[in-house]
């Protein structure tokens, strides 16, 4: 009988355990660039990221109204930049580490430093 109790606890807590295990999410407050008409101005704002062994979501929500999602599957990458289609910059021609987006005829590009949580 003990055995049998031992036996429904492992399996009760591989059923709890296996649902978590593989998803988490992180918020960090940060601050985000925003480049704009030829200037720069820095904005705080929330960034956070979820994942799981088939999905990475990243949201940023700026202090200046701005929002910014970007959904990774397997399939397709998805970028929102203020609700239109938008785009992440290459890391190739970006320096200090830095995560930026933008959609097409904006004149805004928004960044942040380490988003890596």
């Amino acid at each position: 009988m003990k055995s049998l109790t031992h036996l429904s606890l492992t399996l009760l807590c591989c059923f709890i355990v296996s649902a978590s295990a593989n998803a988490g999410c992180g918020e960090m407050q940060a601050q985000c660039i925003v480049f704009e008409q030829g200037e720069t101005t820095p904005v705080s704002c929330s960034i956070s990221v979820c994942a799981n062994t088939s999905d990475f979501d990243t949201y940023w929500t700026l202090s200046n109204g701005s929002e910014i999602s970007h959904h990774i599957n397997a399939n397709q990458s998805t970028v929102k930049v203020n609700g239109q289609t938008g785009f992440a910059l290459p890391a190739a021609i970006l320096q200090d580490e830095l995560s930026c987006y933008s959609a097409p005829g904006m004149s805004s590009i928004y960044c942040a430093k380490d988003t890596l949580l």
